[in-house]
């Protein structure tokens, strides 16, 4: 399998952005058809960008950082952190040991694309 390495930054970072959208609407206490009625997205949309899609378009992603007090560049930086992560050369085993933290955006693309054995 041999995935664009920009692809995976930008799928890593459509559920970042994703994740600060989910928190901010569930801060502010808004339902999708709320959050969807004061924006002008379409509710679908809303859920489909949260769950990590690339369901809206740029202009729609700038009114919702605006709306939500999002930086609006916060989705192009995150884009860039994620397409560098995916340009590094992997580690090794001992780098990884000396390492507590664990990236779980990343961990999580990986189960999601691993194939688990059938019994």
């Amino acid at each position: 399998m041999t995935d664009d390495v920009n692809d995976v930054g930008r799928k890593a970072a459509l559920s970042i952005f994703g994740d600060i959208i989910r928190r901010k609407r569930h801060s502010c206490r808004w339902t999708f058809h709320a959050l969807s009625e004061k924006t002008g997205i379409d509710a679908a949309s809303l859920s489909a960008l949260e769950d990590g899609s690339d369901a809206v378009s740029d202009i729609e992603r700038e009114t919702l950082c605006e709306f939500l007090g999002v930086d609006l560049d916060a989705f192009a930086k995150i884009v860039r952190q994620e397409n560098a992560k995916a340009n590094s050369p992997p580690q090794t085993a001992e780098q990884l040991r000396g390492s507590a933290v664990i990236d779980l955006a990343r961990y999580r693309e990986w189960q999601r694309t691993t194939s688990h054995p059938v019994d």
